[in-house]
């Protein structure tokens, strides 16, 4: 079957609801920025999965910070893509949806479009349109002992913690069976500044809604260095019959130069050992090697 999007460009991922909904990331044609030019990739709908109609729509401008540029000053570029949207999760628990912003963080919200809580440094937040303080809902990070983490240097972003890294132009976040959230920490701009010691990882944060707090819990790919670094694109799975992770670097950069390479590495979750590791040559003049990356058994589930 297909859908069409009145009104509406498809980018980066689409999820499926219990209900057989489907979720997506979106362009609405002839969104404006405050400023007066057009925006893209800031929008989450949802369609019906057999009338193909909108069911749902969150306008990020709406619910959070459009002038927010701490970590790419996109608003003199036409058309403005301040926020990026490259993956989303329905979370059955409270019908809301988790967004990634590739270059403003992982965001909550619930159907009316209101924020429940920012997984991001906490540099650069102000207001939205609705002029709701948008430092309000900024997670704490904690350390690995549950104590709050205090340097401020560490919580705006500029400062890593030994228990504590934030996540950086992230893609393919996803639920762990315990309720964790695992993604794909690029890394680009870490810190906010280029570094010459770059690392994308896998990372598995705890969010505590209540208590308004994260904790990093897990975390693989830093050892590996530049080899697996990519700044764009990219995958996490967790593979629960192995309690394996799939770290999936999808277009690896090395000294500011595309490779035209990617991996997939299959990492045990206990020990950190590479179990799998598959290396992907791009096609010269299309450097992106993989976008996302699944673990597929070859037999099929139902076969008796």
């Amino acid at each position: 079957n297909s859908w069409k999007l009145e009104g509406y460009k498809f980018h980066h991922d689409v999820q499926e609801k219990p209900n057989g909904n489907f979720i997506l990331t979106a362009t609405k044609l002839e969104s404006k920025h405050q400023n007066g030019n057009t925006t893209i990739e800031d929008y989450v709908i949802e369609l019906d999965r057999e009338t193909g109609e909108l069911v749902a729509e969150w306008d990020l401008k709406e619910s959070l910070d459009e002038f927010r540029v701490a970590q790419d000053n996109q608003l003199k570029k036409k058309p403005i893509d301040w926020f990026h949207g490259n993956s989303v999760l329905y979370d059955t628990n409270d019908h809301t949806i988790i967004v990634s912003g590739r270059t403003q963080g992982v965001v909550k919200l619930d159907y009316d479009n209101n924020v429940v809580w920012i997984l991001s440094p906490h540099f650069g937040w102000n207001t939205n349109r609705r002029n709701e303080d948008l430092k309000q809902f900024l997670l704490q990070p904690l350390d690995s002992e549950e104590n709050v983490i205090e340097d401020t240097a560490v919580v705006s972003g500029h400062k890593i913690h030994p228990d504590f890294e934030w996540n950086w132009y992230q893609h393919g976040h996803k639920f762990m069976p315990n309720g964790n959230l695992v993604m794909f920490d690029n890394g680009q701009d870490r810190e906010f500044k280029n570094s010459d010691g770059l690392y994308s990882r896998a990372v598995e944060y705890e969010i505590d809604e209540e208590a308004m707090t994260v904790r990093q819990i897990w975390q693989y790919g830093k050892e590996r260095g530049v080899e697996t670094y990519a700044y764009i694109v990219s995958d996490v799975d967790y593979l629960p019959g192995k309690n394996n992770i799939l770290f999936s670097p999808g277009c690896i950069t090395k000294n500011n130069k595309h490779v035209n390479e990617g991996r997939v590495v299959e990492v045990d979750y206990d020990t950190k050992d590479v179990v799998f590791e598959m290396r992907f040559t791009a096609y010269d003049k299309a450097p992106i090697a993989l976008h996302r990356s699944e673990r597929l058994t070859i037999y099929p589930e139902n076969m008796d």
